[in-house]
C-alpha cells in the first residue's frame, strides 16, 4: 500500500513568482522487505526491455534513471530518469482478475523510465503497455498479492494520474496539486480511455470526430471511471480513499500557504514565508489519525504507516523531488523505513546528470552496502522503539534543523553547478551533508 502526492502550488525565491513542483511517495510494503536507492546508468537504446525474469519487445531508449526498488526485483516503486520525468506506481483492485503471471506495475514503471522524454509521453507508453501485455504477478515479498496499478507521472511541466484495470486505462492531467493512493479516484473527470471504455462509459456520435473525452458530440451523459473498474472490497483494508483524503487535505495547506506567501510577494517583495521543502516533506511524514502508541488502531490511516496490525504494512522507503527549473531537480530518498524518524538525503539532477550528495551510501544495483544500512535501521527502531519519537519535540525539531542544512547544501551545490558550470565545490559540501547526516544519526543513538 503506498501514496504519491504532488504539488505545484508553490512560490519560487522571493520576487520570482510562482514556480517549481514538487513529487513525493510512499512506498508502504512488508515491513522487513528491504529497499535500496540507486542509479541505473544509461545502456545502449534496445528494441527490448529487460523486467524483472522476462524481457518484453517494447523499446528501451537507455535514459539513465535512479529507482527505489525492493531488494529483490527489477522493478521500482518510484524513480526520475535523466529527462526529469517522475513516477510512482499504486496498487488498485479491479473487477478484472490480475493475471498470475503477468508484469508487475513496478516493472513497467522501470520501462517507462527508461523510454519516456516527458510526462506524456510515459502517459502513452504506460497506455500502451497495458493494452498489448497482461499485468499483474505476485508483488508481494512474502505470501502473494495481485493487483492492477495506478500512476502519478510528473515532469519539468506539469503532471498526470493515470489508472489501470486489465487492459483498460483512463488518465487525466493535474492541476495545481493531487494524490493517489490504494484506491481509483478517476470519475467523470478522465481525459482520455481506451477504446473499448469509451464505448462503455463515454460514448460518442463517431460523426463528430471526438479527440478526447472532453469534447461535445456524446451520445449520452459520461460514467465514472472509478465506479465502472473498482472492486470495491478492497477498500477496507487497503484504506486507500482514507489516506488520499488526508493527501489531499495537507496539500490543500501546502497550496493555501503558497497563495498567501504569493499575496505577500506582490504587496512587500521582501516577504518570505512560502511552503518549502521542509512543509512538503511534513505531508510525507504525516501520520494523521494514527497514533504511533498504538499500532493496531488505524496504522493504514497514516502516510507514513507503521506496522501493527492488518494487513502488515510499512512505509518502508520515501522519495521526493523538488524541480528546479527546466532541467535541474534535487533528489530526496530516505534510504531507511519511517520517514518520520528519518532524514532525506540530496542528489542532484542537472541537465541529465545525477549528482550525489551523500557519499556515504552506495547507490550501485543490488548493492549490498545499501540493503544493509536499511537492514540495520530497521533493527535500530525496533529495538530502540525510536519509531515513537516522531511525537518528542525536541526530537522533531532536531530532525528539521538537520534537514535544513542538507537543503541548504544541496541549493548551494546546484546554484554553484548551474551559475559556474563547475562542480569545484562538490568535494567540501559532500563532506558537509555527509558531517550532518552522520551527526544527526549520532544524536538519536543510530
Amino acid at each position: 500500500m503506498c501514496d504519491t502526492i504532488y504539488s505545484a502550488d508553490r512560490v519560487a525565491a522571493v520576487g520570482t513568482g510562482p514556480a517549481g513542483a514538487f513529487f513525493g511517495k510512499n512506498s508502504d510494503r512488508q515491513p522487513s522487505e528491504p529497499q535500496t536507492f540507486c542509479i541505473v546508468p544509461r545502456r545502449p537504446p534496445s528494441a527490448q526491455t529487460a523486467l524483472s525474469g522476462t524481457t518484453v519487445p517494447m523499446a528501451d531508449s537507455g535514459f539513465g534513471f535512479v529507482l527505489s526498488k525492493p531488494s529483490w526485483m527489477a522493478g521500482g516503486e518510484m524513480g526520475i530518469n535523466e529527462k526529469g520525468v517522475a513516477i510512482g506506481n499504486e496498487a488498485v483492485f479491479s473487477t478484472y482478475k490480475p493475471a498470475k503471471a503477468g508484469i508487475l506495475g513496478m516493472d513497467m514503471l522501470r520501462a517507462a523510465l527508461g523510454v519516456s522524454a516527458s510526462a506524456k509521453e510515459a502517459v502513452d507508453y504506460l497506455c500502451a503497455f497495458v493494452e498489448k501485455f497482461d499485468q499483474g504477478g505476485n508483488g508481494s515479498f512474502r505470501g502473494s498479492l495481485y493487483y492492477d496499478n495506478s500512476f502519478l507521472i510528473s515532469d519539468h511541466e506539469g503532471a498526470y494520474i493515470l489508472e489501470t484495470a486489465g487492459h483498460r486505462w483512463a488518465w487525466r492531467a493535474i492541476h495545481g496539486h493531487d494524490a493517489i493512493s490504494n484506491a481509483y479516484s478517476i470519475e467523470e473527470d478522465y481525459k482520455r480511455l481506451d477504446t473499448q471504455t469509451r464505448k462503455e462509459i463515454a460514448p460518442v456520435n463517431e460523426r463528430a470526430a471526438c479527440s478526447d473525452e472532453a469534447d461535445p458530440g456524446r451520445k449520452g451523459e459520461k460514467e465514472s471511471f472509478k465506479a465502472h473498474v473498482e472492486n470495491r472490497f478492497y477498500l477496507r483494508f487497503s484504506k486507500g480513499e482514507a489516506r488520499r483524503a488526508l493527501s489531499l487535505s495537507l496539500l490543500a495547506g501546502f497550496a493555501s500557504k503558497a497563495g498567501a506567501a504569493a499575496s505577500a510577494v506582490n504587496e512587500n517583495p521582501a516577504a518570505n514565508g512560502a511552503p518549502d521543502l521542509l512543509d512538503f516533506l511534513g505531508i510525507l511524514r504525516s501520520h494523521g489519525p494514527y497514533n504511533p502508541a498504538k499500532p493496531l488502531s488505524r496504522h493504514m490511516e497514516s502516510l507514513c504507516v507503521h506496522s501493527g496490525g492488518i494487513p502488515a504494512s510499512a512505509t518502508t522507503a520515501s522519495f521526493a523531488v523538488e524541480y528546479k527549473g527546466s532541467d535541474a531537480a534535487i533528489l530526496w530518498f530516505t534510504g531507511t523505513s519511517y520517514p518520520c524518524v528519518s532524514l532525506y538525503k540530496p542528489m542532484l539532477l542537472v541537465k541529465g546528470e545525477f549528482i550525489p550528495l551523500w557519499a556515504g551510501y552506495d547507490y550501485a544495483e543490488g548493492s549490498r552496502k545499501s540493503e544493509a544500512y536499511w537492514s540495520r535501521w530497521a533493527a535500530w527502531l525496533k529495538s530502540s522503539r525510536a519509531f515513537l519519537r516522531s511525537g518528542d519535540p525536541s526530537f522533531a525539531a532536531g530532525r528539521e534543523h538537520a534537514q535544513e542544512s542538507l537543503s541548504m547544501i544541496a541549493n548551494k551545490a546546484l546554484a554553484d553547478i548551474v551559475s559556474s558550470g563547475s562542480a569545484s565545490s562538490l568535494a567540501v559540501l559532500r563532506q558537509e551533508a555527509g558531517a550532518v547526516i552522520a551527526g544527526w544519526e549520532k544524536d538519536i543513538g543510530f
